[in-house]
């Protein structure tokens, strides 16, 4: 979007940085001709962010995370320094 004169300044005046602005637009409610950034909305967005820190963390404990498909069946799952190259090569 192009950014007017007046919104820069207002965002200057009011210590509101770009990246939050970005915020509001990428993550706000729309109410007409606004984007709305809640507490509400803010709170459930880091939520959300824990939940996926926390699914993370667990995943380099294991060293990483294989999931095998084929045609949009899961086959299976390990650890990603589980799997022997050696051992798979010889079957």
């Amino acid at each position: 979007m192009n950014v007017s004169n007046h919104f820069d300044c207002r965002m200057n005046q009011r210590g509101i940085r770009k990246g939050l602005t970005d915020l509001a637009l990428d993550l706000g409610e729309v109410e007409g001709d606004r984007y709305v950034l809640t507490t509400k909305i803010i709170d459930q967005e880091l939520e959300q962010m824990r939940r996926k820190k926390r699914l993370l963390d667990d995943a380099r404990k294991k060293g990483g995370v294989v999931v095998v498909t084929d045609d949009d069946v899961l086959i299976t799952t390990y650890h990603t320094k589980s799997f022997n190259y050696k051992l798979a090569k010889n079957k």
